[in-house]
C-alpha cells in the first residue's frame, strides 16, 4: 500500500455536486493511465500520468509524480491498482483528498 493524495481535485466544478459524491472516506476509486497532456498544468513524468477516476469513469485528479513512478512500475508488471479515500482535509481553501493505493496482482 502507498499513502498519497489526489492532485488536481481543485479543478473539479464546485457547482457540480456530483463531482464530490464519490469523494468520501472509504470510497474506492480507479487508478489508470491517463492520456498524455490530459491535465496540462503538470508535466507528464517519465512513466506518464496516472489518473484517479470515479466508478462512473469521471476523472477526479491524478497521483503526484513521485507516487506515479512507483505505481506505474507495478502496473507495467501486470498489477491492478485502486485507490481508497482515507481522509478529506480542508487545506488552503480547498479539499485535500488523502488516498491509499492498493495494488493487486492480475
Amino acid at each position: 500500500m502507498i499513502d498519497t493524495f489526489l492532485l488536481g481535485a481543485s479543478g473539479l466544478a464546485a457547482d457540480d455536486a456530483r463531482a464530490f459524491d464519490c469523494l468520501h472516506v472509504g470510497a474506492r476509486l480507479d487508478v489508470r493511465r491517463g492520456a498524455p497532456g490530459h491535465m496540462p498544468r503538470q508535466p507528464d513524468g517519465p512513466s506518464g500520468r496516472l489518473e484517479v477516476r470515479a466508478a462512473d469513469g469521471r476523472a477526479l485528479g491524478y497521483l503526484p509524480p513521485d507516487d506515479t513512478q512507483a505505481v506505474a512500475a507495478l502496473l507495467d508488471a501486470g498489477a491492478r491498482a485502486t485507490a481508497r479515500v482515507t481522509g478529506l482535509v480542508p487545506a488552503f481553501q480547498r479539499l485535500r483528498v488523502q488516498l491509499e493505493i492498493e495494488v493487486e496482482p492480475e
